[in-house]
């Protein structure tokens, strides 16, 4: 049986403040030779007994406990020889070796043969180590360290670890790969980690990716873990066909535990100099975003010929605050302004942001109790369309207010809404709405049939500026709405299986009395899009400028199938239209009277044969129409796999308004690898030039190992009617250090419907 022998070493821990705050220069590094690690007295006994100089019951003492197989003494100079399994142990601290010299005089052990050392997470492997007893302090001779809860590792010429858990090291590697087979490593001439800090700092560092160095800097600072540090970033180096590289070195500053600040100076080519600046605060009760770019004396908008401000200043100034001041009363501020029109046209990252036609500013207030809720806002537009008339512009909302309250009852439910708005505008007619309906319903319930029968009064009134002349300056209107939703549910579970079919008749009444309403202006109302849910609303219109007066009568029919072991619909379909019993002579224009006698059929067709794979389709289709009676075609597939594995395809057809395609995927072509695209396609405008029909191309690379990330992209999409950007985009992600490129993330899963990006 292996034999164990415990030798007690009690050392004073009140050392003077220099042995734990003490800087490591480049001298400090093994202060002895390597003969010295292996020097050892050859005039030495074995040792059986206990020391009883040390007093291990000493309260103000730091305990070492030492284990070994076999051990030596020699009582004249102090020396004691470990061998075998040897273990020093101290708190938290473990040094294992296979040969340990105890020298108490000099108060340090030397240790050689497969030293392991072992403290707050922290494993260092070497052939040889020197332990100062009294500092704390160990010195490593080519030590191979790694600390697995960050999953960071590397190897070193020479390593010293201090008390005060920092490691200083000398012509050293760091990475968070496999350290026998690294992707990529920071290689430093000397670097010093705080792992209670969580920052490293290496002066003369190298990263290399695959052996190859990308990057060298002669000083760098890095996280070691997700703790929020002052300091510069790696700069941000974007291309593009167009303007060329851009680059931006970014400066994060820590301010507090509940606020930070990200600056971005940085040169746009072709442009000129940029800053940008966001300032983030989160308090106990608010959270808030303060953000600003500005760009100066931008020479490509200067000589564009498009700019009618007596400055090429570019800028975008962003306030957004909210407050919750108790459980039922809330605020939400935003403000954004931006210098000019051309602002999206410029510097969007994609069809969407090119073809922005307003930005919205905001006041909100929410308030809630016993039931009521009130919501009150101001808001504001600044406009990016230069085709917009005055009379276009979008109403101001100066202020809004809403009340709403709704109260069931075993009798009968009853609801209340009022809303309150003033609206301003620079030309058009403007003023103040007020709108208030007050609702009452009940749904009786039998076995398969539910019964709703509902009744609406609605009031809206108006005191208006700038009125049309032959108009009153106070229109009003008062509408009686009922509405009567009945509906039918027919189940039956299919013989031996567990699917059950179902089938739903619905029937849906709905009266809405007649009012002229020409004299009332549009600040808020426009025609819903025909949908299979709008055959079930009870006003064709949105907003409270307008309520549709009919006297009409859905009929649908939905049949979908169940699968009672997934406990989910594998199968719907449904089909509807609504068949109208008199005129309806309220319209938007205050002009057309609609006389049709039917709606159009609208179907909708859901089919999910697995959890991962969805087909959806909506047609609709006009009987009256002399051709082309199909009035919208819209379908979409998706397909997600495992991990981020997506395909995506949709067909867009509306009658004299769009024809367009896409296509977009994600696929994992091995563990590491996978393809990225995307195109998007207007078929009614592929004949104009040569792939003028392109709405959107994008075709990229992802590659993932363990321990990094690397994304390449090239994407061609259209800023307007005539024009494209292009661009080659990349970015770099090493785990747990850095990110080197373009953040990639969100341009992929905007163009890639499914896609994930997952944090890394």
């Amino acid at each position: 049986m292996k034999k164990i022998i415990n030798v007690t070493i009690c050392i004073f821990t009140l050392f003077s403040g220099k042995a734990f705050s003490e800087d490591i220069s480049e001298s400090d590094f093994f202060c002895c030779s390597v003969s010295d690690i292996y020097k050892t007295s050859t005039d030495i006994k074995q040792y059986k007994g206990s020391d009883e100089n040390f007093d291990a019951s000493e309260p103000s003492r730091d305990i070492i406990n030492i284990e070994a197989d076999e051990t030596f003494r020699d009582e004249s100079k102090q020396v004691t020889i470990l061998q075998g399994d040897t273990k020093i142990v101290r708190g938290s601290e473990t040094i294992q070796s296979e040969l340990t010299n105890v020298l108490q005089l000099e108060d340090r052990a030397r240790m050689s043969g497969n030293v392991r050392y072992e403290n707050d997470g922290l494993e260092v492997l070497s052939p040889y180590a020197e332990y100062n007893t009294k500092s704390s302090r160990t010195d490593f001779l080519s030590p191979e360290y790694k600390y697995p809860k960050l999953e960071i590792s590397g190897k070193a010429l020479y390593g010293v670890r201090l008390k005060n858990k920092k490691m200083f090291l000398k012509n050293s590697t760091y990475t968070t790969c496999d350290i026998l087979n690294p992707d990529w490593n920071l290689i430093g001439g000397t670097t010093e980690l705080d792992f209670e800090k969580g920052v490293g700092k290496s002066k003369n560092v190298f990263v290399t990716i695959k052996g190859v160095p990308v990057f060298y800097s002669p000083y760098m600072q890095f996280s070691l873990d997700d703790q929020r540090k002052t300091g510069f970033l790696v700069p941000d180096f974007s291309g593009s066909w167009v303007k060329g590289p851009d680059i931006i070195a970014p400066f994060y500053w820590n301010i507090a535990e509940n606020m930070d600040m990200l600056i971005n100076p940085g040169y746009i080519q072709e442009r000129g100099s940029l800053l940008e600046t966001t300032y983030r605060y989160l308090n106990k009760n608010s959270l808030g975003t303060l953000y600003f770019s500005y760009l100066d004396d931008d020479s490509e908008y200067k000589g564009s010929g498009k700019n009618t401000r007596d400055s090429s200043d570019r800028y975008n100034f962003y306030f957004k605050h909210q407050h919750t001041f108790s459980n039922n009363l809330k605020i939400d501020l935003l403000y954004d302004k931006f210098s000019d029109k051309d602002y999206f046209d410029d510097f969007g990252s994609s069809i969407s942001d090119s073809s922005t036609t307003y930005r919205t500013r905001h006041a909100k207030l929410e308030y809630d109790y016993n039931g009521w809720s009130i919501r009150s806002k101001f808001k504001g537009y600044q406009t990016f369309d230069k085709t917009l008339s005055a009379d276009s512009q979008p109403y101001d909302i100066l202020p809004e207010v809403n009340i709403h309250k709704r109260v069931d009852s075993n009798l009968f439910n009853y609801d209340l809404n009022l809303n309150v708005a003033q609206w301003d505008h620079v030309s058009k007619v403007d003023g103040t709405r007020a709108d208030i309906q007050i609702g009452i319903d009940r749904t009786f319930y039998a076995k398969g049939l539910s019964v709703k029968p509902r009744l609406k009064l609605q009031h809206t009134s108006y005191d208006l500026d700038k009125q049309i002349s032959g108009y009153t300056s106070t229109p009003s209107k008062t509408i009686p709405i009922f509405s009567l939703d009945n509906e039918i549910t027919l189940s039956k579970q299919l013989k031996n299986s567990n699917l059950v079919h179902q089938v739903k008749p619905r029937l849906f009444y709905l009266y809405s009395g007649e009012e002229n309403q020409n004299d009332i202006p549009i600040f808020d109302s426009g025609e819903n899009e025909f949908t299979y849910s709008q055959l079930f609303r009870d006003n064709s219109f949105s907003g409270y400028d307008r309520n549709n007066d009919t006297n009409q009568l859905t009929l649908s029919l939905s049949s979908g199938f169940y699968s009672l072991d997934e406990s989910r619909e594998l199968f719907s379909a449904s089909i509807g239209q609504i068949f109208y019993f008199e005129d309806r002579n309220v319209s938007i224009d205050s002009g057309s009277v609609n006389k049709r006698a039917n709606s159009n059929v609208v179907a909708e067709l859901q089919y999910k044969p697995f959890s991962n794979t969805m087909f959806k389709s909506t047609f609709m289709y006009d009987g009256n129409a002399i051709n082309q009676k199909t009035q919208k075609n819209i379908h979409t597939f998706q397909y997600r796999g495992k991990g981020n594995n997506v395909i995506n395809a949709s067909y867009r057809y509306r009658k004299n308004d769009i024809e367009q395609g896409d296509l977009s995927f994600a696929w994992g072509l091995n563990d590491r690898l996978n393809i990225l695209g995307r195109w998007n396609y207007d078929f009614k405008n592929n004949i104009n030039a040569k792939d003028a029909g392109d709405i959107e191309t994008l075709a990229g690379l992802e590659y993932e190992s363990c321990c990094w990330k690397a994304r390449l992209v090239h994407r061609r999409f259209k800023i307007n009617d005539d024009s494209y950007e292009k661009n080659i985009q990349f970015q770099i992600m090493l785990k747990g250090f850095t990110d080197v490129g373009t953040p990639l993330g969100n341009v992929i899963s905007d163009s890639i419907r499914g896609y994930v990006d997952r944090d890394y």
